[in-house]
């Protein structure tokens, strides 16, 4: 049992490493491709929201927060069938859903898109539209891939699952480069189709080998139905009041220079890359324990370990923060420095990404923070704190972003969530009972080293003569070296700067590797 669940985590962590990567690939293959003219790339993503918006809305929160939990406890009792009543419902409904709201979104467009992007030229509002009517399939496909997904995870069956987005993702680099000189930026659009649909195929054969149970039923009044449809009520509120914030700043993005929605979701892309490695991992390990304490009423144990969370995040992401900020310049130009990304473009991306980094921590303790209330079945606090944040951060936007373009949508960003977090925290705490006292000295030692670090990488970057304010493209390869030389001595000043201030994170990985030595099977003398 504990084997396979240990081993269910390495592929999630592992698949979602190489998602992330092709990923970035994704993108940086299509800024090479399509940024030579960013107002047909800036037409791409914002069409790109009204079909991500469909999906997150009737899929992600359902399955996250309800599907996986209700159809997994049906085959617990061993009631296959009904488990399989359930799905198809489920399945039914959603296809109804995604197929109408798909269908009326067709028709809306050439009303919708004016008011998200109101500041295009007409020709850009053509683009849009027609991209956006075009990839208003994929969130049928990944519906579908989705749903897929969770029967198979609740079987412990994950490999299929977890490599579709990496399926996804190399279907839409292999249109960019094959399909683009032919189709032009609509290539980005059939890929994507392609690419939902692949994610959904590629499943097919586990699942069937699962011998699929699926019916046409339809059953909305099920037990099992109307649970799920209670369990993602919150979550999908709470996704829908995200998505305000989104289309804020695709507003605002649209009255600026050409390029700059583009700039800006690289930038955010490119933050968040780290943090699902992150916050997959340290989830995986607590949410379960914190529920099991949750309902078992032992507070003490429940404490420690969301204590332990919150350290290791902190840990983490501190010093993830201050490579971002320090190397900002070296790793936007590394990762967009190919084709018709251009120097305007990455010093665009680069001071976003700078600005988005800040608040990188945020994003990393609203995700710990937010399971420790819903482990003790309080999904209303989250929900309420969100409206804050998003009211934070679209009154934000709205005062920066004249002065500060789209570093000031990205600053908003940053502070609304650091905002969640501390709310998060601040109310959390007493029902914990927290120590907040230790917290805060934990966290002004991690603070300590990785400024240490971060001075240590800006002087070795002056050094060797690589200037954060990069005038002239430098070479790739010594880019590369001097990013990766830097990077490594920052390391290896963080671990010495972590001894030195006496972060408890770094005896805890010293104790775990002797552990791990110990338990090695000793080589046989006499061989």
């Amino acid at each position: 049992m504990q084997l396979s669940i240990a081993q269910a985590s390495l592929v999630m962590i592992g698949t979602l490493i190489a998602s992330r990567i092709l990923g970035w690939l994704r993108s940086s293959v299509i800024g090479a491709q399509f940024a030579g003219d960013p107002r047909e790339l800036d037409a791409f993503w914002a069409a790109f929201r009204i079909p991500d918006t469909i999906f997150n809305l009737l899929v992600a929160g359902a399955l996250a927060a309800a599907f996986i939990p209700v159809f997994s406890s049906y085959l617990a009792k061993e009631r296959e069938q009904e488990a399989w009543r359930v799905a198809s419902s489920v399945m039914n409904a959603m296809l109804l859903a995604l197929i109408g709201l798909s269908a009326v979104m067709w028709v809306a467009a050439p009303f919708l898109v004016p008011l998200m992007v109101p500041e295009y030229d007409a020709r850009q509002l053509e683009l849009t539209t027609e991209l956006t009517r075009v990839m208003l399939l994929s969130p049928i496909f990944m519906g579908l891939s989705s749903l897929f997904t969770g029967v198979l995870n609740s079987y412990r069956q994950f490999l299929s699952g977890a490599t579709a987005p990496l399926v996804y993702n190399a279907v839409i680099i292999l249109f960019a480069l094959f399909a683009a000189p032919f189709l032009g930026i609509h290539a980005l659009a059939y890929g994507v189709i392609v690419g939902a649909a692949m994610m959904w195929l590629v499943q097919v054969p586990e699942l069937t080998f699962r011998r699929t149970r699926y019916t046409l039923s339809l059953d909305l009044t099920h037990p099992g139905v109307r649970e799920i449809a209670t369990l993602a009520g919150p979550r999908t509120l709470a996704i829908a009041v995200v998505q305000i914030v989104l289309f804020v700043d695709l507003n605002l993005a649209s009255r600026m220079a050409a390029g700059s929605y583009t700039a800006l979701y690289y930038a955010f892309q490119l933050t968040m890359l780290p943090l699902g490695v992150f916050s997959i991992a340290i989830s995986a390990a607590v949410f379960p324990a914190l529920s099991r304490y949750a309902s078992l009423g032992q507070s003490a144990r429940m404490r420690d370990v969301l204590e332990q969370a919150v350290r290791w995040i902190i840990f983490l992401t501190l010093p993830t923060i201050i490579v971002m900020i320090v190397l900002r310049r070296p790793i936007v130009h590394l990762l967009f420095q190919y084709g018709e990304f251009g120097e305007q473009m990455r010093e665009l991306t680069a001071l976003a990404f700078l600005f988005y980094s800040l608040g990188l921590v945020g994003h990393a303790l609203v995700q710990i923070l937010a399971r420790a209330y819903y482990a003790t079945k309080d999904a209303k606090t989250p929900l309420v704190l969100t409206v804050v944040s998003v009211v934070v951060n679209v009154a934000l936007s709205i005062a920066l972003a004249p002065r500060l373009g789209i570093n000031g949508l990205a600053l908003a960003n940053s502070i609304a969530t650091l905002a969640e977090a501390a709310l998060l925290l601040i109310v959390l705490a007493p029902r914990a009972r927290l120590r907040v006292v230790g917290l805060g000295v934990s966290t002004m030692r991690h603070l300590a080293a990785s400024l240490t670090m971060g001075v240590a990488m800006f002087v070795f970057i002056r050094a060797t003569n690589l200037p954060l304010d990069l005038a002239l493209d430098p070479p790739k390869l010594l880019l590369l070296l001097q990013t990766a030389v830097a990077v490594a001595f920052g390391g290896v000043v963080y671990v010495v700067a972590s001894t030195l201030f006496r972060v408890s994170e770094l005896a805890e990985i010293r104790a775990f590797v002797r552990a791990r030595r110990s338990l090695a099977p000793k080589a046989d003398p006499a061989t």
